[in-house]
């Protein structure tokens, strides 16, 4: 069943319910709600980390620690205060309210600070940030939705509106088996997805689990491509996003942290894009500031590691170049950029692509290949072994038979012209750790996704003696 509309997977969304109050001088109530402001008086309301009062967001696992904020619109005069309380009766009028049929949240696993109380001081417009603490609980369903209700009391006189109500809908994520799969009680290999995200939406690869385990089938998704480009005017090489790729990350919570929460790890990758800067074309210094901003990229998308591939630059170009920072395309500079990246972000993966200046690697500064990547990967028919060129990298830190499920190349299993050249349980005995799938695709219109889900079956009996579930689920490109 080809299912058009997202199957929303953010776990909170905070709605606080407004009281009349007409003729008092201060109000509790929402920010935007320009019917409740007095010429004469101040508006008092919660919002989230983000100012929102009407919808915040949030997911977690194992606990979460929610940032709500009493602000005003204008400057307090004495202090201001409210009393948040765990109420079911708010949730009832909730489900009335919406026409739904939410559960509650477990009240033993909800902690209210001091006692609920959130203060405004005087001549501030918020309080400090109030953390509404919130824990697992092994008796949720991570795929249900539920809900804290809390009701406001205000506290002092000044705030004679009354009781207003918030509610958080939340979904405990904890439960989710994961990734991690074995093989006679060993770690198994772990699949890469290299999503076109020009095409693809990523949130495809969550719909594959094994059957006993429930374990996810995909460990890692890259999102196929940012790029690497220079700016002439400002002389700065820097990562340049597509629309597509710039949505993804705009929207994390729609189509990011659903795979995080899973156990799948989100990297972003990383392409040269027809012009001098590439990933084997920037002397140490250029790399270094580039490594920086790829850092603050990942910081602030909250992504799990970075996927080099050296091809589509100018390398003639960067050659020949008088402009400072460039280089010839080299193993070297390659290397060095890797060393950077690693450097910059030492808890981050990072995977390379072994192809063009990356098909090999060099030590840089005493760090070997294999400290410096966690992963590298064969380009599609290459059948040597990634450690022959990467010092120091180890048979489970390298990946081979790499398929590609685009129409034109056929290069997957279920083509003879592969298994020629590979097998998987040959791949499993050998002790290789990775498998790189490119453009996964298995639309229910596209001609070799029956092949590509017999490959996926026939993967996850090879690798770790364990039978794949489809939910049969399709996500359309929607962003």
């Amino acid at each position: 069943m080809i299912k058009n509309i997202f199957r929303s997977l953010l776990c909170v969304a905070a709605v606080a319910a407004v009281s009349s109050c007409d003729k008092d001088d201060i109000y509790i109530g929402g920010a935007d709600d320009s019917g409740i402001i007095s010429p004469d008086g101040n508006v008092v309301y919660l919002t989230d980390g983000n100012g929102r009062s009407d919808v915040g967001f949030v997911e977690f696992k194992d606990s979460y620690s929610l940032d709500l904020y009493l602000r005003s619109s204008k400057a307090i005069e004495g202090t201001a205060s409210v009393t948040l309380s765990y109420d079911l009766s708010v949730l009832e009028a909730y489900n009335a309210g919406s026409g739904s049929d939410v559960a509650a949240f477990p009240q033993a696993s909800v902690s209210l600070a001091d006692g609920g109380k959130i203060s405004i001081s005087a001549g501030e417009l918020s309080s400090p940030a109030y953390k509404l603490q919130l824990s697992s609980n092994d008796a949720l369903d991570p795929e249900t939705t539920y809900a804290v209700p809390l009701k406001l009391t205000p506290e002092n006189a000044a705030l004679a509106g009354g009781a207003t109500s918030y509610v958080v809908l939340v979904r405990d994520c904890t439960k989710f088996p994961g990734t991690e799969k074995y093989y006679d009680g060993k770690p198994g290999m772990k699949i890469i997805s290299v999503i076109e995200v020009n095409d693809i939406n990523p949130l495809n690869v969550m719909g594959f689990t094994l059957k006993e385990s429930g374990k996810q089938f995909f460990d890692i998704v890259v999102l196929f491509s940012a790029n690497i480009n220079y700016n002439a005017q400002t002389g700065r090489v820097y990562v340049s996003r597509n629309e597509n790729v710039q949505a993804l990350l705009d929207q994390r919570d729609k189509y990011i942290k659903p795979l995080q929460d899973r156990g799948i790890k989100v990297v972003l990758g990383i392409l040269g894009n027809h012009d001098i800067s590439g990933i084997s074309t920037l002397k140490p210094e250029l790399a270094k500031e580039f490594a920086a901003e790829v850092k603050n990229l990942c910081d602030a998308y909250e992504l799990d590691g970075i996927f080099l591939d050296d091809e589509y630059t100018d390398y003639e170009g960067a050659g020949s170049t008088t402009i400072p920072g460039f280089t010839a395309p080299s193993v070297e500079a390659a290397s060095r950029m890797a060393y950077e990246i690693r450097k910059a972000q030492p808890s981050r993966l990072l995977i390379s692509y072994r192809y063009e200046a990356l098909y090999d690697a060099v030590a840089v500064d005493g760090m070997e290949p294999g400290q410096i990547f966690d992963y590298v990967v064969n380009d599609y028919w290459q059948t040597s072994n990634p450690c022959d060129t990467y010092p120091g990298l180890k048979i489970s830190q390298a990946g081979t038979g790499s398929w590609n499920c685009s129409d034109y190349s056929q290069c997957i299993p279920s083509n003879t012209s592969w298994t020629d050249r590979f097998s998987l349980e040959g791949m499993r005995q050998d002790g290789y750790g990775a498998l790189l799938i490119f453009n996964f695709n298995v639309n229910p219109g596209y001609w070799l996704t029956n092949y590509i889900l017999y490959d996926m079956s026939q993967a996850a009996s090879a690798f770790w003696n364990a039978e794949l579930e489809y939910d049969n689920s399709w996500y359309n490109k929607d962003f």
